[in-house]
């Protein structure tokens, strides 16, 4: 029977924290030669189809096909141009807001009138149901 070596237990350096709150160094054992053979099997994944890389398609068009259009005058509002609708944006924007507000108002108007038409008007309703309940008694 052969002699088999002592299995040497191997350690790796880890990085800790002391109980001063600080980091230090610390050593932790290493898994044996058989459970990190084991673990590698168990993570590697399961064989598969080898997917072949494809070339691209080679390109048919001309070189310097689209050099040309890095020089195109764009079309459109330039920035002043752009500048002008926002400040005239705001200025309408603000006119509205004002629109609003004077809506808004007028609104509470009619509605208070509208309450106090409501309020006379049942209270006359009211009172000629009482004055026809006595008479018709």
């Amino acid at each position: 029977m052969p002699d088999n070596p002592p299995a040497q237990v191997r350690f790796h350096v880890v990085g800790i924290r002391t109980p001063g709150g600080g980091y230090g160094k610390g050593l932790m054992p290493g898994p044996s030669p058989k459970r990190k053979r084991d673990e590698s099997i168990d993570s590697s994944p399961r064989a598969s189809k080898v997917k072949r890389h494809i070339s691209p398609p080679p390109i048919t068009r001309p070189g310097g096909h689209y050099e040309s259009e890095d020089y195109k005058v764009l079309k459109g509002p330039k920035v002043a141009q752009l500048l002008r609708n926002i400040i005239e944006m705001r200025k309408e924007h603000k006119k509205l807001s004002d629109q609003v507000a004077e809506l808004t108002l007028e609104l509470k108007f009619v509605r208070d009138d509208y309450d106090t038409l409501r309020r006379g008007l049942c209270s006359k309703v009211n009172s000629l149901a009482k004055t026809i309940g006595k008479n018709g008694a």
